[in-house]
């Protein structure tokens, strides 16, 4: 007789692969959190590709960190914050 598994597969080894929360209303947790339905951006935020620009106030040379607008660094900041904010209410991020 086999031995007994520690774990148990959600999967029947479909070759279309497995599929959780069939719609965006479905709930879905990990690690024990609390179910919530499919996480809701409001909007895409654009970052453009890296620059080099600097800028010079009274002569000294200020860093723009490669973005081309302050408006750029804050969209990536939002952006991180919202993934962080999702991946924490899955259950994926303490």
């Amino acid at each position: 007789m086999a031995q007994p598994l520690e774990n148990e597969s959600l999967g029947y080894n479909s070759p279309d692969g497995q599929m959780f929360g069939a719609s965006s209303t479905k709930k879905i947790a990990f690690y024990g959190s609390t179910p919530v339905t499919r996480p809701v951006t409001a909007s895409t935020l654009d970052v453009s590709s890296a620059t080099s620009v600097s800028v010079s106030v009274a002569g000294v040379a200020l860093p723009s960190w490669g973005f081309a607008s302050q408006v750029e660094i804050q969209n990536l900041v939002v952006g991180v914050s919202t993934i962080q904010m999702t991946l924490k209410q899955l259950g994926l991020m303490a």
